[in-house]
C-alpha cells in the first residue's frame, strides 16, 4: 500500500491544523445554531465526545478557510475567538502570592491578555482584514494607546502590534509580581471591563466588523482555578451581549461552579444555556450512530474509499449475524407460545430482550473456547460508550494492524483483526483499572483505586449474572445509585468513587427521567470496551439496574457480591475472569 495514511487519526482537536479539523468535522447545525448565537453557552460532555472539536470548527480562522474553499466571501456577522492554547492563560506562579486581593486582580489580568492577544492573533492572519485596516491603521493604533494609556511600537499592523504587546506586558507582569516586595504592578492591572470591552468596540469601528459579534471559546474550563473560574462567571453575568458572548467547553465530571468574583451566582436559563454533547448511543437509529457513520465515511473518503459505508469497512462476522438470527427464531418461538394473542409489540419486546442475551448466556455456558467474535462497525459503536475519541482509537489500530502489508490495499478491516484489536484494548482497560488508577488520576489514593478496582470487579460479576439468569433485564448494564438520603454517608463515600472512575474515563453519566417520579437521575454506564474481554455484550439494552450504595460500598471495601437478580438473592464470591483466562 503506497502513501500510509491511516485516515482515523485521532489528534486531540487543539493538535489538529486548521485544514485538518476542516478534513475531519461533521458539521451539526444544532451545535453551530448555539454556538453562533448571541447567548452564553456551555457545552457539557466528558473528554473526547467532541466539544473542543466544535469550538475549533466555528473559529474565525476555520471559517475563513472553509468560505475560500467554497468559493464564498468571509462571513464577519460572528467571530469565534478559541482560547485555549495560549501560554499566558495557562501561568500559574502568580497564585503563590500571600495576599489574596492580589492573587485575584493579577489572574483577571493574566486571563484580560490572553484573550486579547486570542483576538489579535486571529485577526492578524486574515488577508482581507489586512486590506481593509491598511488606512486606519494609525486612527486604531493612537485610540488603543489612549485606552491603555500605554505606548505602542508600531512597526507592524494593528493586530499584529496588539498581538506582541500582549506578549511583551505578560513578561513585565511575570518580572514585576516575582519582586517580593514590589507594588509597582498593580497600579496597571487589566480588567474585562477597562479593556476587553473597549478593544472590542474598537474593532467595531473598522468598516468590516461594524456589524460583528464576538464569539469568545473559552476551552476546559474544568482546568481552570478557583479565581479564573469566578472572574469568567462574573463576565458571564455580564448583560451587554450586543457585541460578545461566551461559549464555555468543560467536562461534566469537575464541571466549574456558578460562583462569581464578588460571590454571585449565574443562573442556567438567565446568564446561560447549556448543551449537552454527548449524543443517545444504543442503537442504529440513535443520533450517535449516526454521527459516527458520517465521521467514518468522511475519513475513508481521505483514502479514496468514496463509496464505502462504515458498516462495509468493518464487518459483521458472518457467524455471529447467523447465530443472531438463530437465536431470535428461537426466542420468537418462545414469545409466540407465550403471548398466545399474538400480540406483535409483546414479541418484538421479548426478542429484543431475550435473543442477544442467549446468544451470550450460551457462550458464558461453554467458557472461553466459545468466545463471541467482536467485530462490526455496530460493536465498534457499542464499545466506544458514544465517545468520539472512543470510536476512532480502535479503528485506528485496526487500520494499523491491517496496514502491516503495504502491497496491499485496504478496502475493508478482517474480523480476525477487528476482534484481536477490541480485545487487546479490553485487556488494557482492565490492566489500567487493576493497577494503575492512584498513579494516574489526580487526588487519587492508592485505598481509592483499590476500592474501584474492587467495585468494577464486582459490577462485571453482578452484569454477568444478570445476563445468565434475570427474569426482566438481562442486558441491562447501566445502572442508578439508591439511598441516598437514607445512607447519606456512604452514599457520599460511594459517589467519590465513581467520580474518580469518572474523571479516568472508565464510567460515563447520563441525566434522563426516573421511571418512578419523572425527577432527573444520574444514569452510569462502565466504559462499554471492559466487556469484550469478559465475554459480554457492549451493547446493551434500554434498561438499568438501581443499586443500592451499601451494597456497591460493600462491593468496593471489602469485595463483597453486588446482590442481583429479581428478587435480590445473595450470591457466592466468584472471580470475575472465571472461564476467561
Amino acid at each position: 500500500m503506497n502513501n500510509y495514511i491511516n485516515p482515523f487519526e485521532g489528534e486531540r482537536a487543539n493538535a489538529l491544523s486548521d485544514d485538518e479539523v476542516l478534513q475531519f468535522y461533521i458539521e451539526d447545525n444544532t451545535y453551530a445554531r448555539f454556538i453562533r448565537s448571541k447567548r452564553n453557552i456551555f457545552l457539557v460532555g466528558e473528554r473526547g465526545c467532541g466539544k473542543t472539536m466544535a469550538l475549533r470548527y466555528n473559529s474565525f480562522g476555520v471559517l475563513c478557510k472553509k468560505a475560500k474553499q467554497d468559493g464564498q466571501d468571509i462571513d464577519f456577522s460572528t467571530i469565534g475567538i478559541h482560547i485555549s492554547g495560549s501560554s499566558i492563560l495557562h501561568k500559574q506562579e502568580y497564585l503563590l502570592l500571600v495576599d489574596d486581593f492580589r492573587r485575584s486582580i493579577t489572574c483577571e489580568h493574566f486571563l484580560v491578555l490572553s484573550i486579547m492577544w486570542e483576538i489579535a492573533n486571529s485577526l492578524c492572519k486574515a488577508t482581507e482584514i489586512q486590506d481593509a485596516i491598511k488606512q486606519e491603521s494609525d486612527r486604531l493604533l493612537q485610540d488603543f494607546e489612549y485606552i491603555l494609556g500605554f505606548e505602542l511600537k508600531k512597526e507592524y499592523d494593528f493586530f499584529t502590534v496588539v498581538r506582541n504587546f500582549t506578549l511583551h506586558e505578560a513578561r513585565l507582569t511575570q518580572n514585576k509580581i516575582n519582586r517580593y516586595d514590589s507594588d509597582e504592578f498593580y497600579d496597571n492591572t487589566m480588567s474585562f471591563s477597562s479593556t476587553i470591552i473597549p478593544f472590542i468596540e474598537l474593532i467595531k469601528s473598522i468598516s468590516i466588523f461594524n456589524n460583528s459579534h464576538f464569539l469568545l471559546m473559552i476551552d476546559d474550563a474544568q482546568t481552570m482555578n478557583e479565581y479564573q473560574i469566578k472572574i469568567l462567571n462574573s463576565w458571564i453575568a455580564y448583560r451587554d451581549h450586543a457585541n460578545l458572548s461566551f461559549k464555555v467547553a468543560t467536562t461534566k465530571v469537575d464541571r466549574p461552579k456558578f460562583i462569581t468574583s464578588t460571590g454571585g451566582t449565574i443562573l442556567e436559563g438567565h446568564d446561560f444555556t447549556s448543551i449537552d454533547m454527548e449524543k443517545p448511543f444504543q442503537n442504529p437509529d440513535s443520533d450517535f450512530y449516526i454521527l459516527a457513520k458520517k465521521i467514518v465515511k468522511k475519513r475513508l473518503e481521505l483514502i479514496g474509499l468514496n463509496n464505502t459505508e462504515a458498516e462495509d469497512f468493518f464487518p459483521e462476522h458472518p457467524n455471529f449475524t447467523k447465530d443472531i438470527e438463530a437465536c431470535k427464531d428461537f426466542v420468537r418461538e418462545e414469545a409466540e407460545d407465550k403471548y398466545t394473542d399474538g400480540a406483535n409489540k409483546k414479541i418484538n419486546d421479548y426478542i429484543y430482550k431475550y435473543a442477544r442475551a442467549k446468544y451470550y448466556r450460551d457462550r458464558l455456558e461453554k467458557g472461553k473456547a466459545n468466545m463471541p467474535p467482536y467485530c462490526g462497525f455496530k460493536m465498534i459503536v457499542a464499545v466506544s460508550t458514544g465517545i468520539i475519541r472512543n470510536l476512532l482509537e480502535p479503528c485506528f489500530f485496526m487500520f494499523d494492524l491491517a496496514s502491516s502489508n503495504k502491497d496491499i490495499d485496504i478496502e475493508k478491516i478482517d474480523c480476525s483483526i477487528q476482534n484481536q484489536i477490541i480485545i487487546e484494548k479490553s485487556k488494557e482497560l482492565w490492566t489500567f483499572i487493576n493497577e494503575g488508577l492512584d498513579s494516574s488520576v489526580e487526588n487519587c489514593s492508592r485505598e481509592q483505586a483499590k476500592q474501584i478496582s474492587q467495585l468494577f470487579n464486582n459490577l462485571m460479576i453482578l452484569f454477568r449474572n444478570r445476563l445468565k439468569s434475570h427474569k426482566s433485564e438481562p442486558r441491562a448494564i447501566t445502572f442508578t445509585v439508591s439511598q441516598k438520603t437514607t445512607h447519606e454517608k456512604t452514599y457520599n463515600q460511594v459517589k467519590k468513587l465513581l467520580d474518580i472512575a469518572r474523571k479516568s474515563q472508565i464510567l460515563y453519566t447520563r441525566t434522563s427521567r426516573s421511571k418512578d417520579d419523572g425527577k432527573l437521575e444520574t444514569y452510569y454506564t462502565p466504559n462499554r470496551l471492559l466487556f469484550p474481554s469478559l465475554g459480554l455484550d457492549p451493547e446493551g439494552q434500554h434498561a438499568r439496574a438501581s443499586l443500592k450504595a451499601s451494597d456497591l460500598w460493600n462491593a468496593a471495601e471489602r469485595n463483597t457480591p453486588i446482590p442481583y437478580g429479581d428478587d435480590n438473592e445473595t450470591v457466592k464470591q466468584q472471580t470475575l475472569f472465571d472461564n476467561y483466562e
